[in-house]
């Protein structure tokens, strides 16, 4: 008996995080163990959607250098992190954005029609998470597929 693979298109967000490196193991074992293409997918902040809060007060001029360098390092530690690790067979794609990391994520994973987002979790808690919440948060209570928000195992160990 055939067995149909549940997930044909997993989406993986990072950001860098210890989190995020684990989600990757996660994400790949799925992509492996389905057949699954796998989407690395970074978002970086767009400086150009609004200003810092205190450019009143502060004033920063940015080197037009910026993005650039920014894009060359996500690119850099994507590949050092990630798919220098994938293996042979196992489709994946690098999608490196700019904006509002859950906005991006959401938008995305309906253009490319992924079935599973995993990602990292930071675990706020408390009054922090009640001012900040977090992009994981937004995507899992926002996507049209299944997410799947990753502790690692140190964090785990600190509660």
């Amino acid at each position: 008996m055939t067995q149909k693979a549940i997930f044909k298109n997993i989406g993986f967000c990072t950001d860098f995080s210890e989190n995020a490196d684990f989600a990757f193991e996660i994400a790949l074992q799925l992509a492996e163990q389905f057949g699954a293409k796998l989407n690395i997918v970074h978002v970086m902040v767009n400086f150009s959607l609004s200003p810092p809060v205190h450019s009143t007060y502060m004033p920063i001029e940015y080197d037009p250098n910026f993005v650039e360098e920014v894009t060359v390092a996500a690119q850099t530690a994507i590949n050092d992190k990630y798919t220098s690790k994938i293996p042979e067979g196992i489709s994946y794609e690098v999608h490196l954005l700019s904006g509002y990391a859950s906005t991006e994520i959401l938008d995305l994973s309906e253009e490319k029609g992924f079935d599973l987002i995993v990602m990292g979790s930071h675990g706020l808690t408390g009054l922090a998470h009640v001012f900040f919440g977090s992009t994981a948060d937004r995507v899992v209570r926002k996507a049209e597929c299944s997410v799947l928000t990753v502790r690692s195992k140190k964090s785990k160990a600190a509660e």
